[in-house]
């Protein structure tokens, strides 16, 4: 796909990118609400903040998380992987050859969260009581998915990634990235903790807006074009 395609497709996406950022606040509210369930997922999270905020900030996890993601989505899109390395502020990953997947796999992917659910699945699928455990996975949930949310938001506003550049311009990679995050720690989300977040009404209200959008957009169009071609024919 050309950059003309991708900028066109990421104006498309933009509408539903905006109704996706605004369903965050009531994912939020759905979270507060199921607090009994939910508990140890907000700790977690708060205490991740409060620690970034005021005593480490974890970049050098971050930037170790950032450079294995690309060499991950190298190596599944059958690429040659080599010289991975990590600074406490910077990395570089030598692959050879790169696509969007590629490129924008660390700001979409939360790969810590991933990993502690994939142990929390195996412990609850191969460890008698091991939902004794359910609080500190949810905990540990918090503090990866916050970490990850804060640094994408740090990498992404705070310095010119030529990643976003090279996989096709920032209208493009930001609807994929808001796209994608979402999707992914939703879905984490209900296993941890099923039915807390409406996932259908919710999805069906970003839907919804978005299609308000849309033909609010095409309703003013037609509208404007009307009156335009209508004046210049009395001209």
């Amino acid at each position: 796909m050309n950059r003309i395609a991708k900028l066109f497709l990421g104006v498309v996406l933009l509408p539903l990118a905006f109704s996706i950022l605004l369903s965050v606040f009531e994912v939020l509210w759905y979270i507060v609400k199921g607090y009994k369930v939910t508990l140890y997922f907000m700790l977690g999270a708060a205490l991740y903040v409060l620690t970034h905020l005021f005593f480490y900030n974890f970049s050098r996890f971050y930037v170790m998380a950032h450079e294995f993601s690309h060499a991950a989505a190298a190596w599944l899109c059958g690429y040659t992987v080599s010289g991975l390395s990590v600074k406490s502020d910077s990395g570089e990953v030598k692959v050879s050859g790169i696509n969007t997947f590629v490129l924008l796999a660390p700001y979409c992917v939360p790969l810590y969260s991933l990993i502690v659910t994939f142990v929390y699945l195996l412990l609850n699928l191969f460890v008698e009581g091991a939902e004794r455990y359910g609080g500190l996975f949810l905990a540990l949930f918090g503090f990866c998915t916050a970490l990850h949310l804060m640094h994408t938001y740090k990498a992404l506003t705070e310095t010119e990634q030529s990643d976003i550049s090279r996989a096709g311009g920032g209208i493009f990679s930001f609807s994929l990235i808001i796209l994608i995050n979402m999707a992914v720690i939703l879905g984490l989300a209900e296993i941890y903790f099923p039915g807390i977040i409406p996932i259908g009404s919710l999805s069906g209200g970003i839907i919804k807006r978005t299609i308000q959008f849309w033909k609010w957009f095409f309703d003013n169009l037609y509208s404007f074009s009307v009156k335009f071609f209508a004046g210049t024919g009395e001209a």
